[in-house]
């Protein structure tokens, strides 16, 4: 933030004008302290943060699509527990290049642990999931007695 105050004024004048400077600095001191010492949201503390997750609901079904990029398939959990649907992962990357005078090799890990409360208990035979271009799609179907049921409800006017 930019003081509007002029800036031939000494820090310690500015502190005396301005009694929202020293609240301003105590502020961003306490935000530096929490970005130093916890993980940004969404982030689990390695280098993959957790994935982007749409769901839609249709009137039998439950379609969960979660981006994934630079996983493969085989780095990738789909599980049910009871009412939860998880989805975990591991990527694991190594780069090495070699030259005439240098050698480099870099490695990056990391995992990811995403939970998607459902409403239900699924039966796991009617789930399906598939991956494809680093798109993880997942359809969960409804038990029937959850099977949503529409009606059509009537607009009055209201009478004056």
């Amino acid at each position: 933030m930019r003081s509007l105050l002029p800036s031939f004024l000494t820090p310690e004048i500015q502190t005396i004008r301005d009694p929202f400077q020293s609240l301003r600095r105590e502020m961003q001191d306490m935000m530096g302290f929490i970005d130093r010492r916890l993980p940004t949201a969404g982030h689990n503390g390695s280098d993959m943060t957790l994935p982007v997750v749409d769901i839609a609901e249709t009137k039998d079904m439950l379609e969960v699509t979660a981006e994934l990029p630079g996983v493969s398939d085989k780095e990738i959990s789909v599980t049910i527990d009871r009412d939860r649907l998880i989805i975990s992962g591991e990527k694991k990357r190594e780069a090495e290049q070699k030259g005439k005078d240098f050698f480099i090799m870099e490695r990056s890990f990391g995992s990811f642990h995403r939970v998607v409360p459902l409403d239900f208990e699924p039966d796991s035979k009617t789930v399906d999931a598939q991956f494809e271009k680093g798109v993880l799609k997942i359809s969960i179907k409804k038990p029937a007695e959850l099977a949503v049921k529409t009606q059509q409800i009537p607009v009055r006017a209201a009478a004056n």
